[in-house]
Order: C-alpha cells, then structure tokens, then sequence
C-alpha cells in the first residue's frame, strides 16, 4: 500500500557502480573538498566539483545543487563544451533527486544541447534518456516515454545492451504505474533475464521488487511471495545492503498482511524494524511500525496495534509524510472503537477527513504552483524575444498577451479536470500507443530499405557481372572479333564502372548515417583502384587531424560528396592529363573543404562548353546547401574546391 512507489527503479544513464556505506561516503567527500581547496587550474577544480555535485546528491541535496552551480561557472571559464555539458547534466541530477523538475529539465536541455555541438553520440542519447527521466518523475509519461524510445533505438543499433536495458526498466515501471500490469510484467520479465545472465544480481534484486509488485497487483500472490523473497536472499547475501533488506521485509509484511497472514507478516516487520533502526531509516522504520499495528489489528489484540499506530503516527509527523499520516488516521478509528472508546474514534476520523482536506487543496495548490513556475520561466524568454521582435514590428506585443490568456486558460483548466486523471491516464495510454507506432513504421522502412538494397546486389548486380563476362567472350569469337573489340571493351568498361556505383549506392543505403571517417576510407579505396588503372599518375589523399573522425553524416549527404570527388578525378583523368591528383580533407573556418587538386593542362572556363559533369557537381553541392569552386589557369592545374557549412562540419 504505502511504500508501493519506494521500489519504483528509475535508471539514471549514469549509474554510480559503488556501493558506500554511510563512513565511506563521509571520507570520499572530505577528501574531494581537501582536493579542490589545493586545486591549482580551472580545470582541476571543475573536475573535482563534479564528483562533489554527484556524491552529495544522497547525502545534501541543497548542498549538491551549490557545487553544482558553482562546477558551471568554472567549467564556462575554461570554453570547453564537453565540461560544461558534464557541469550542466551533474545539476540536473541532482535538481531531479530535489523534485526541482523544471530545472532539472532545463539543465538537461543545455547539456543536451551542448553535447550535439561536440558530437558524442552515446553522451546525447544518455541526456535524452535522462530527460526522460524527469518527465516520468512528473507523471509526464508520454514525453518520457518518446525520450526513451527515442534512446533505446541508438543503444540497440549501437550494441550498448546495458544501457538499453536500464531503459527498459524505466518503460516497465511506467506502465506500473500508469496500472498496464500485463505490459509492465512482460518488459520486466524481460529485463530480470537480461540482469540474471549478466550476473547482475543487486540490480536484479530491485527488479523482482517492482516485478513482485506487479503480481500483488494482479493478485498473483504466490508469485509475488516468491519474487520478494528471491530479492531479499540476494539483499541478504549483498554486502552493505541492510536498507533494501529492511524495505524487503516491510513489501513481505505489507503481502502477509493482505493475505490475512498475521504472525508471518509480524515475523518479517520485526526483523525489518531491526535493521531499519540500523541504518537509520527513519521513514521506512515507520512504515514498518503500520504494519504491525495492521497485523496486530487483524489478530484483534488491540492494545498492541494502538501502540504501534501511536508510534507510527509520532514518526510520520517527524518525516512530515501527511499522506501515510492520514492512512494511519483512517486505520486508528475502528481500532479506537473495537476498544470501547468512541470519543478517540470520532477524532481520528475527524483527523482523517480535516487532513485528507487540506492534502487535496495543497494538490491543487501545487499544480498551480508548478504551471505558474513554467509560466515564469517562459515569461522570461518571451521578455527577450520582444525586446529583439520590438525593433522590427511592435504589432508582436500581442503575442505576449495570448500566452497569458493561454496560460491563465491553462490554469483553470487544471483545476476543473482535477477530477478527471484517470481520462488523462487513457489518453497517455493512447499517446504512448502512437508513440510504439511510429517506431515500429520507422523499423518497418529500415527493413524494406535492406531489402532493396540486398535485391540490387542479388539480382542487377549479378546480371551486370554476367554480361561483363558474355562480352569477353564475345571478344574472342574470330568472325567479329578485329570489328568491334574496342566497342566491346567500351562497353564493358561502362559496365564495370556501373557495378562499382551501384556498390557505393548499395553502400549507402544499408548504412542509414556514415562517420567521416568510412567516408575517407571510401575515397582512398577509390584513389587505390584509379592508380592501378592509369599508370605514370601520383594519387595523394590527406585528412585534417582537426576533423573528428567519428562525425556523423546522413548517408545521402555522404553518397553526394563522393560523387562529386569521383567526378572531379574523372575530368582531370580525361582532360587534364596530370601526373599528380590530390584530394584534401580540411577543417575551415566556414565548416569542412574537400579539395580535388590536379597539376594537368588547366582551362579557362569561360572559353569552354560546360557538360553535364561540372553541373552536376555544382547542383550535388547545392543540395548539400555548400558552393562549388573550380580555379584554374592553363597550363597550371586546376582545383576543385566544395565547401559545406558548419551543420556537416
């Protein structure tokens, strides 16, 4: 009942692989604070702040949110990108663990952001998994939902099952919640095989919980005993896992309870209350101590159950958890009354009824509170963008005004479906359904592209190669062999060269994106092929060491660009008569140059006629939105430069 959502397991992308006791906790932290007091560069220091940022999230989060701001200012002095994104996800997280949501949100975007700037592929999907996070935390499940979708395709295609995994999990405990037991069961089950073949165990253990939850829920009792009690023999058997031990033993005594088993279910409180009081887990302590007063309830020894109800109720109060407060309200009334005392029933039914009251106004409250936060927050944006819109057209002020009719709109429209969640439950339902949709369309189109790309290489690329071979036999058949061998060569040549796109298209297809660096070896291969044709001729290849090699490219992008290096080396090799080709790869200013250099005959052009092959390289280079320049002078070479912006750089 109450401590159902303590087992609720959300992933973080990063996960801290230590398990440290409360001690070692303390002297890690010591010591990063005697480290950065002695930190002599900026850089130093925003390291040592973002392991400060991180650990002190258990232990202070108002602490962690101060290293965590100051880890930015530091990390914004150095110009370094990859550090402030770091600086930026390390807040994040620990405003999520506050429940600051917005900005936790926020703080996720602009590392999000900065991280697309750097091109790191497995840091971007881990933020994208990580704002999922945050929407799931504020019952947003659709947007959480998209964002882990979103993930676990890049971790599935880039073999990352781990990561994939703990995404699994979180889209399994959404559907916990949102109470899709089958669905939640089915993905769990998933993830729990995943972790036991992975000798996972620690985190298998937090799966059998959310798994047994499932089945309490779908009144599968006995497997849900089972699933509790395989968790707590790894708990038991984990070293410094006396919190998960406790909380294991309170899910047993919450099961045996609603199963009517009283002496088992206080058989398990007991020793979970032991360990609770151990590691000093106030909440759950309290939570234990309910449940003995429910089983001793059950058992009608009355006297016992008002004690620990009295215990539970002085506990609660010091967490300041009003919602279990008001449930041990309701449960003390026919406790109160079995004992014949109906004075102390009616006030703790009135309790009950003043509290549950005033906990639904401050529901409200907070919805309003939390919308007039993004309100806020947007507030301030629009104030920038009028100040910018101002200058060119004062007619935008109305803009402003529409969104505080939407929002103040917004506002009474929270207030009026308050009554109306469980609708809005269907309708995430029915979101998340599109959202399974459109994954599974854009999967089906990944399938049929392969599929056409394998029937070009099956079927035409076979047929060209038997008619490259009928064509050399062809050559030698005596009545026609003087007449037409050079047409046959001709066409056999035409042949082989459409054998080889076809290859660079098939290439292409199957590759969905392409790094620069399979773009490069593309090129080389490609140079290699034409210095074993054409003798007396020096082909050189050069890449800027500046260029990430591990940049994405879509894969049409990258087909485009080496067509038109294919095409320049064509017209040098036909009209230019070189001895030396070169192909440069460098970083520039305006983003990313490929230049086809050649030490040939040169021409003016403006005194030739242009053929298809220089307007096709200008319009390749005009659908990749960068410009063509051919430089040339007779008798002085010619150089074929393509330039493309920043977004390919």
């Amino acid at each position: 009942m109450h401590s159902f959502y303590r087992f609720l397991g959300i992933c973080l992308f990063v996960l801290s692989t230590q398990d440290l006791s409360a001690q070692t906790t303390s002297e890690l932290l010591d010591s990063l604070k005697t480290e950065l007091s002695k930190a002599k560069t900026a850089n130093d220091r925003s390291l040592i702040l973002s392991e400060l940022t991180w650990y002190y999230v258990p232990v202070s989060q108002d602490t962690a949110i101060l290293f965590g701001k100051e880890n930015i200012e530091v990390a914004k002095s150095l110009d370094n990108p990859v550090m402030l994104a770091q600086a930026y996800s390390d807040l994040g997280y620990a405003n999520m663990e506050k429940g600051e949501l917005i900005e936790a949100r926020k703080n996720y975007q602009q590392a999000l952001e900065l991280r697309y700037e750097t091109g790191d592929s497995t840091k971007i999907y881990g933020t994208i998994t990580n704002l999922g996070s945050v929407y799931q935390r504020d019952f947003q499940s659709d947007s959480a939902m998209v964002n882990y979708l979103k993930a676990l395709s890049f971790f599935e295609r880039s073999g990352n099952d781990r990561n994939a995994d703990f995404i699994r999990n979180n889209i399994g405990v959404i559907y916990l919640e949102m109470r899709n037991y089958p669905k939640a069961l089915e993905i769990l089950l998933e993830v729990a095989a995943y972790r036991k073949a992975q000798n996972d165990d620690y985190n298998l253990a937090h799966t059998l919980m959310n798994i047994g939850n499932v089945n309490k829920n779908l009144k599968e009792f006995e497997n849900a005993e089972k699933n509790y009690l395989d968790a707590l023999q790894i708990f038991q058997a984990e070293g410094g896992s006396d919190y998960y031990t406790a909380t294991t033993f309170n899910n047993l005594a919450t099961l045996y309870n609603a199963l009517g088993k009283s002496e088992l279910a206080i058989s398990n409180a007991e020793k979970g209350l032991l360990l609770a009081e151990k590691v000093g887990a106030d909440y759950d302590y309290a939570l234990i101590e309910s449940n003995l007063a429910i089983s001793y309830s059950d058992l009608k020894e009355y006297p016992k159950s008002k004690a620990y109800f009295l215990r539970a109720i002085s506990h609660f109060k010091e967490q300041n958890a009003e919602n279990d407060l008001a449930t041990m309200y309701l449960l003390m009334s026919p406790v109160y009354a079995a004992l014949g005392m109906p004075d102390s029933s009616a006030y703790y039914t009135k309790a009950y009824s003043e509290l549950n009251k005033k906990l639904t106004e401050q529901e409200i409250q907070q919805l309003t509170s939390d919308l007039e936060a993004r309100y806020q927050s947007e507030q301030k944006d629009a104030a920038i963008s009028r100040q910018q819109l101002e200058l060119r057209n004062k007619n935008f002020q109305l803009y402003g005004s529409l969104v505080l009719a939407a929002v103040l709109g917004l506002v009474g429209y929270l207030l009026y479906s308050q009554q109306k969640l469980k609708n809005n439950q269907l309708k995430q339902e029915s979101k998340l359904k599109v959202a399974l949709g459109q994954i599974e369309t854009q999967n089906k189109l990944q399938e049929q592209r392969m599929l056409i790309s394998r029937d070009l290489h099956d079927n035409i690329g076979a047929q060209l190669t038997f008619i490259i071979s009928a064509i050399e036999n062809l050559k030698y058949f005596d009545p026609i062999k003087e007449t037409l061998t050079h047409r046959y060569d001709s066409i056999a040549d035409f042949t082989r060269q459409t054998i080889t796109e076809l290859r660079d298209t098939i290439w292409a297809m199957n590759s969905g994106q392409i790094t620069l660096e399979q773009l490069s070896a593309r090129i080389s291969d490609y140079l290699e092929r034409a210095g074993i044709s054409t003798q007396g001729i020096t082909y050189d290849f050069d890449v800027d060491k500046q260029l990430d090699p591990n940049f994405h490219l879509v894969s049409s992008e990258g087909i485009q660009i080496y067509r038109i290096v294919q095409e320049a080396i064509q017209n040098a090799l036909k009209y230019a008569y070189p001895s030396i080709i070169q192909v440069s790869v460098l970083s520039d200013i305006q983003g990313i140059q490929f230049i086809i250099k050649d030490d040939g005959t040169g021409f003016e052009e403006s005194k030739i006629k242009a053929g298809n092959g220089l307007y096709n390289m200008r319009k390749r280079a005009e659908e990749l939105g960068g410009t063509l320049e051919i430089q040339s002078e007779a008798g002085k070479g010619t150089a074929v430069k393509l330039t493309l912006p920043n977004k390919l750089a």
